[in-house]
């Protein structure tokens, strides 16, 4: 359904080289941020990105081609929706636009708690509104085949955040190939029944289970949530001066640090917090099994 075979991409700063793997029906996670080329992968997938070398095929046929699009979701963390239209015009075009019988918006946009969105203008929904309603476009069509979704828990409306899950793994057991791209190996044990690494633009590691992993990944996440966007980004700046961070990725108050060791991560985002001097209103640790930091490494 889904089959890289050997591909290098470039889209600055990011790079993916010499990439190859193969997804059917079923929930796929992708470990890694867009830092580590995510994006730039789901984006070769649905067909708004095109290999430098490589051979990319999904659906028997190349994702740039109408035929194929059409039969793709892709919802990234700034889903692009008609600002013009209100949200039932939105799904109505986009079930005209992948050929399918329409249906009423507020039942499928009920799927995820959202109905009262329905008469809403787009203009009008959050970041959180606007995501929520790109996804129940994506797992209510009736001819997606492919569903790609960033982050699928960051930057979601509560109300859809607990209805998501058991939507998305209803696709893949549709025949739906489900790829899920996310920071957090607890989002990924939650949701999909296959697993890789993606680090600087590699495949380093693949596996049925988050455990089965432990033993071929050493990453760790630390989501930290700061108490506004201005202070989300000097904790951005202070962490990129640091060695021991792999990657770093703000979305609004929200910054996930990725790094190799969790303790050291632990230690590392610790003393970025103290030297910028921020109050941090959440900080939370994800890491693959078997790497829970000591006590000591969250001071």
């Amino acid at each position: 359904m889904i089959a890289l075979e050997g591909v290098a991409a470039r889209r600055r700063p990011l790079a993916l080289a010499s990439v190859s793997v193969a997804w059917g029906a079923g929930v796929h996670a992708v470990l890694g941020g867009r830092e580590d080329g995510g994006a730039l992968l789901l984006s070769l997938i649905a067909g708004t990105a095109r290999p430098r070398s490589g051979r990319v095929t999904v659906l028997d046929g190349i994702p740039f081609d109408p035929g194929v699009r059409k039969r793709v979701s892709m919802v990234l963390l700034d889903p692009a929706l008609p600002d013009a239209l209100r949200v039932d015009e939105t799904m109505a075009l986009a079930a005209a636009i992948r050929g399918e019988p329409a249906r009423p918006a507020s039942e499928r946009l009920g799927v995820l708690g959202i109905e009262s969105l329905t008469t809403r203008s787009v203009r009008s929904l959050s970041l959180a509104e606007a995501r929520a309603v790109a996804l129940a476009e994506g797992v209510t069509s009736s001819h997606v085949r492919v569903l790609l979704v960033e982050e699928p828990f960051l930057s979601i409306d509560p109300r859809a955040m607990s209805l998501l899950s058991p939507q998305l793994r209803a696709r893949g057991a549709d025949g739906c190939a489900v790829v899920v791209l996310t920071a957090s190996p607890r989002d990924a044990g939650e949701l999909a029944d296959d697993h890789l690494v993606l680090r600087r633009g590699a495949i380093t590691a693949r596996a049925t289970t988050i455990e089965a992993l432990s033993s071929a990944s050493q990453a760790g996440a630390l989501r930290i949530v700061a108490h506004d966007s201005r202070d989300a980004r000097a904790l951005v700046v202070a962490l990129a001066r640091e060695e021991d961070i792999d990657g770093v990725a703000q979305d609004g108050t929200a910054v996930v640090a990725r790094g190799r060791d969790a303790v050291t991560l632990a230690r590392t985002v610790g003393r970025a917090i103290v030297g910028t001097n921020l109050d941090v209103a959440e900080m939370r640790f994800d890491t693959l099994p078997g790497e829970t930091p000591s006590p000591e490494g969250l001071k």
